[in-house]
């Protein structure tokens, strides 16, 4: 449970800084903003349909959630004109009345993210043709290309990862084929947890390796680091889906940590 709460918190850095090392003409030309409602905190973008910038963090706590929190919530992303977005909880911890709060706000269940979590040890070799660098932002234009496609966010976007170079927690990694990148990842290390994200690769370069070598890479490094525990999530399994991503965490060496509800407004 205390490392379940210590991710959470990481998390929570995570968006923070997605909005505080943000370009501010990128800021406006997403309509990018953090909103505070009680505990939770919005990343919303106007001008973004992408989930990763509509997303309310905070809620996934001990806390019985109020059912005004939920209602504000709701409004407050209506009030934007934002009709596709994630509020985050772990709906068993909750009471039924905000359960009910839920249905009258007119959400409703979406797919669920998987927490993942492993120590520090040395992960298995990964055999691949491609090169596999740690970056700096000489190379952040086309992490942030390669990223922006991959989770569904507008070229507009790219300003806001490519900065991501620019902060010391991130750290970013990228693979090459020759001088051409094409796959990514990174690692933001906070309270000794490693959070590995933004695992892409480019569609031509799939089923090559690329994700199994960053993600080797990124595990190899986490104790250099500083990091006793490495996390990271990503849909849960669900039938007639692949799980490409799923399963290649767990060859990896990662545990099951726990599913976390997204809960999203019911389409009109």
């Amino acid at each position: 449970m205390e490392l379940e709460q210590r991710s959470e918190a990481v998390e929570r850095e995570v968006i923070t800084s997605l909005y505080s090392n943000c370009p501010e003409a990128t800021k406006k030309a997403l309509g990018l903003r953090i909103i505070q409602i009680d505990d939770a905190l919005l990343l919303t973008a106007t001008h973004d349909r992408a989930i990763m910038l509509n997303r309310a963090h905070g809620l996934c706590t001990n806390k019985e959630i109020k059912p005004s929190t939920i209602q504000k919530i709701a409004a407050t992303y209506t009030a934007l004109g934002i009709e596709h977005y994630f509020l985050h909880l772990y709906i068993d911890d909750q009471p039924q009345a905000s359960r009910q709060q839920l249905i009258n706000a007119g959400l409703i269940a979406a797919r669920g993210w998987m927490r993942f979590i492993r120590d520090n040890t040395a992960p298995d070799e990964i055999a691949t043709d491609l090169r596999i660098e740690k970056i700096n932002s000489e190379h952040a234009d086309a992490f942030a290309r390669i990223a922006c496609e991959a989770f569904d966010m507008s070229d507009a976007a790219a300003p806001l990862i490519a900065a991501l170079a620019n902060d010391p927690r991130w750290h970013l990694y990228a693979s090459f084929d020759g001088q051409t990148m094409v796959g990514t990842g990174a690692t933001f290390v906070h309270d000794e947890i490693a959070w590995l994200d933004w695992g892409a690769t480019a569609p031509q370069y799939r089923c090559k390796g690329s994700q199994s070598a960053i993600m080797a890479a990124r595990i190899d490094d986490v104790k250099s680091l500083g990091c006793k525990h490495i996390i990271t999530e990503t849909g849960e399994a669900v039938e007639d889906d692949p799980q490409h991503a799923y399963h290649n965490i767990l060859k990896h060496g990662f545990a099951e940590m726990r599913a976390r509800q997204n809960y999203k407004p019911q389409p009109q």
